[in-house]
């Protein structure tokens, strides 16, 4: 019977640990998340829509710090973090500097954005509804690095988000971030020409040729794209493909199209790769 309450007791002490034991994990992870590191600055950051490029590493002038800790480059903006605030007193007066606590920040061209990332580091979190600088909206900056990383899936999804951006952001976004860049677009080709050819990417198609798209269907038109071919002049293209056959193009978008203004992308330099 003594055994038997012993082993009571001692599993009900046990069992008191463990639970006490679990609110203090979850407290230390949170204290963790929130240290002034550079892996959780350059978190918040990234997350708050106010970092660009990729993470690397920083020069060794800067490493060479006796207070150093850990940092890192990304883009135009290096993230430095040193052992304790003391590491930060020779920056504090600097023009491109940005010190809070352990942690600086060191622009090295964009700036005009300082207080936004003044507000991240005090928050110690990532906060919403902030974008870079040479962009006009966090709607904007979203779309383009999607555009840019290849996060869309193909033309439908790409002109999808980019219908949906505020009608005074289409043209610049256009101007600024598409044009001329190259793109890979997969649809149902539409009819060849000698120097060029028509492809559909808007969901069923239904073996309309170019004259009717223009015409009669033109609701088809801003899901539809023209591709200058880098065929000779005056030949036609031997593609041996059908009318609605799947098709995918490579080359460089020179014009936008509009929803409402029912009108048709074009790319120039254009190559089917299959």
């Amino acid at each position: 019977m003594r055994k038997t309450i012993s082993m009571i007791i001692v599993l009900l002490l046990l069992l008191t640990g463990c639970m006490n034991e679990s609110p203090n994990k979850e407290e230390t992870k949170e204290e963790n998340n929130r240290a002034y590191t550079a892996d959780n600055v350059y978190q918040w950051l990234n997350e708050s829509n106010l970092l660009e490029g990729e993470k690397e590493p920083l020069s060794e002038s800067v490493q060479s710090h006796e207070k150093f800790v850990n940092g890192y480059s990304t883009g135009d903006i290096d993230i430095i973090e040193y052992e304790t605030a003391e590491g930060t007193e020779q920056l504090k007066d600097h023009p491109i500097a940005l010190v809070h606590e352990n942690i600086a920040l060191m622009f090295l061209g964009q700036m005009s954005q300082k207080d936004s990332f003044k507000a991240v580091l005090e928050a110690r979190k990532p906060l919403e509804g902030l974008y870079r600088g040479y962009f006009n909206s966090a709607e904007q900056q979203s779309f383009v690095h999607q555009f840019r990383d290849g996060k869309f899936n193909g033309f439908e999804e790409t002109v999808d988000h980019f219908y949906k951006l505020e009608d005074s952001l289409k043209s610049d976004t256009f101007t600024r971030f598409m044009y001329q860049k190259e793109v890979t677009w997969k649809g149902k080709l539409v009819q060849t020409f000698p120097d060029f050819l028509v492809v559909f990417a808007g969901g069923t198609y239904n073996g309309e040729n170019w004259l009717n798209i223009e015409t009669n269907s033109t609701e088809m038109l801003p899901y539809t794209f023209v591709v200058e071919t880098q065929n000779l002049e005056g030949q036609s293209l031997d593609l041996k493909m059908e009318r609605g056959d799947s098709i995918t193009v490579k080359g460089k978008v020179n014009k936008q199209g509009s929803l409402e203004g029912e009108t048709h992308w074009g790319l120039e330099n254009g190559l089917v790769i299959q």
